[in-house]
Parts: C-alpha cells; sequence; structure tokens
C-alpha cells in the first residue's frame, strides 16, 4: 500500500518504509584512505553519486611527525585548490561539480570578503558557485589559516 505522498510503503504494523529503504542493492561507500586508517579519517569517500572529502589544509610536509604549513594564506590557498583537485580527481570529479562548501578561515587572515569569493572560485570552485559557508574559527593546528572541505556530485 502507497503512502498519501505515493512515496514508500506502508507495511502491515502501520509504519512508513521510504523507498530508498528498500532497495536491496546499495553499494558500499568507496574510500579515498591511502594510509590505512592510520589518521582517523579518510581523504575522501564516494557514496553513490556524491563525493565527500575531509577537511583539505595547506599542508605541504610531515618531518618527524610534525605538520608543516605554507607560511602565508596565498599558499597555503594554492596547497588547498591542488589538493582539493586530486582528492575529487580521485573519483572523477573537477571543481565544477562541487555543489557544497565550507571554508574555515583563520581570524588573523585580513582580506576583503569579495577578494576572498573571487579568490576560491578562481583558486578552488574551477569559476563554479557552489553553496557556500564561510566561519572564521581557529584549526585544531594554529598555523592553519585556510582549510576547506566539499561535497561534490559526478553521477555513476
Amino acid at each position: 500500500m502507497s503512502n498519501i505522498w505515493g512515496r514508500g510503503e506502508i507495511d502491515r504494523n502501520a509504519r512508513w518504509v521510504p523507498s530508498t529503504a528498500m532497495s536491496t542493492s546499495t553499494p558500499e561507500p568507496e574510500r579515498d584512505d591511502p594510509l590505512g586508517g592510520a589518521f582517523g579519517a579518510v581523504r575522501s569517500a564516494r557514496a553513490g553519486g556524491f563525493v565527500f572529502t575531509s577537511a583539505v589544509t595547506g599542508v605541504i610536509g610531515m618531518e618527524d611527525g610534525v605538520l608543516h604549513f605554507a607560511d602565508t594564506f596565498d599558499a597555503q590557498l594554492l596547497v588547498v585548490g591542488e589538493r582539493l583537485g586530486r582528492r575529487l580527481a580521485t573519483f572523477g570529479c573537477t571543481g565544477a561539480d562541487i555543489l557544497d562548501a565550507t571554508v574555515w578561515l583563520h581570524p588573523s587572515v585580513d582580506i576583503d570578503p569579495g577578494e576572498l569569493l573571487d579568490r576560491l572560485q578562481e583558486q578552488v570552485f574551477s569559476a563554479h558557485s557552489p553553496a557556500l559557508s564561510i566561519v572564521r574559527a581557529v584549526n585544531l593546528y594554529d598555523d592553519v589559516l585556510v582549510s576547506v572541505k566539499v561535497i561534490a556530485y559526478q553521477p555513476d
């Protein structure tokens, strides 16, 4: 029996079952985790046509277990754009496929909001406009000046 909206079914116990829950062929998400869980999170993951990234920062290396970041906001933003592009490419996406993004900006970064949006469009989002949230916040690592996390979509 269909519910009044025609989406899903009502079982004999009068519980509504959404139509997506009735599918028996849900594929397992794919994960980009070259370090085998060593950092407790994957770089990115794909579920259906959606790709989710972990936050990307301006890390340029690691020595003796200590992360090293690019020295300036400009340099970190370049690294973020490049690394985010590689993470998306793992699942066949580009900046043009980004639907939603969250940007964390360190409070010490002095940049005009319009300039920030222009730079993000050029260096991160491939001149496309995703849904966007920008937050001024200090990161877990004090040297992080900018961090970006995205959701992209590329149909299977």
